[in-house]
């Protein structure tokens, strides 16, 4: 085991992203970060006593789509190890559902993952985004306008998801790949600015490092995360004592919910929402549209919600 294998065991136990005897669902693009996740997994297993299985989407959008499919089948054979997977129509589903070709392949990509996920009795699906990642993540909702949340960057685990080189930057994933001999499949489209990410990348995050250093933006996002963790709870044991579960809907006293602080609104709002199957298209616009009504508690109020919910003053009390 190598020094950066070692980090990123280092990683995965800090979070204690895998048990022993799990199967883990390495997602393979072909791409340096995928195929370096792939490795150091591999290499890890029998240290850890886990399994591992190889996971790819044909996105069919390029024309070295089947080839790349191909080459990630190729890596698993020589790793010794399973390999599962498909192609989709990830243009015409954004096309058919009025999305953007991103959130369509992410929609179809976390799909697809959980139904092989589905496949195994215990098993998490890991995910090779790393720290630039993260980074980029926070500088897209810092300029689109966000909360606290959004200036987390990525999580190392969320639910069956795991992410193993969230630590580690793009460069020292490039040099473990090159030590290893390891050869990538290259995506052109990350070379162009068309992408919103892409255009972060190239743009707004390089100069970024060119002026301070990743770990400085990789501890920022570590203490909002707790502060965002230790908020979220605070705001779970709020909605238990302001949430009530109908069978007309969900509904908040309104003078209950006027009296919260404007953070736990938001949050008591976002959690009650989330227990009313909320679109996911629900963002801080919506939630302070709802706080608005609520300030003025005229009976009769409504807004309307993506994905067509309705949110009204009813009685004295906010009704999901």
């Amino acid at each position: 085991m190598n020094l950066f294998e070692q980090q990123i065991l280092e990683t995965i136990d800090k979070y204690e992203m895998i048990k022993e005897g799990q199967m883990v669902i390495a997602a393979v693009s072909g791409g340096y970060d995928s195929l370096c996740m792939l490795n150091v997994l591999c290499a890890l297993k029998r240290l850890r006593k886990f399994e591992v299985c190889a996971v790819h989407i044909n996105h069919k959008f390029r024309d070295e789509a089947d080839a790349d499919e191909k080459f990630v089948k190729n890596e698993a054979k020589r790793l010794g190890i399973e390999c599962h997977s498909k192609a989709f129509d990830v243009l015409g589903y954004a096309e058919k559902n009025k999305i953007s070709f991103e959130t369509a392949g992410r929609q179809i990509r976390y799909g697809y993952f959980t139904e092989i996920a589905s496949l195994y009795n215990d098993s998490v699906i890991a995910t090779a985004h790393n720290a630039n990642d993260s980074a980029e993540s926070m500088l897209m909702h810092l300029m689109r306008g966000c909360g606290l949340t959004g200036l987390t960057g990525i999580r190392a685990v969320n639910g069956n998801i795991i992410r193993p080189l969230i630590e580690a930057d793009r460069r020292s994933i490039e040099k473990y790949c090159d030590e290893k001999g390891l050869v990538p499949r290259h995506d052109v489209t990350n070379d162009t600015d068309d992408y919103r990410r892409n255009d972060i990348r190239h743009n707004v995050l390089s100069p970024i490092l060119e002026r301070c250093s990743l770990s400085s933006l990789v501890n920022t996002m570590d203490i909002l995360s707790e502060d965002d963790d230790f908020l979220e709870e605070y705001a779970k044991e709020v909605a238990l004592e302001v949430i009530k579960n109908t069978d007309n809907g969900i509904k908040i006293g309104v003078k209950e919910f006027n009296r919260l602080h404007p953070s736990m609104k938001r949050r008591v709002l976002k959690i009650a929402l989330g227990e009313a199957d909320a679109d996911q298209q629900i963002c801080l616009v919506h939630i302070d549209e709802i706080i608005k009504m609520a300030q003025k508690n005229y009976g009769g109020k409504f807004t309307k919600l993506p994905g067509g919910r309705i949110v009204k003053i009813e009685n004295g009390e906010v009704v999901l």
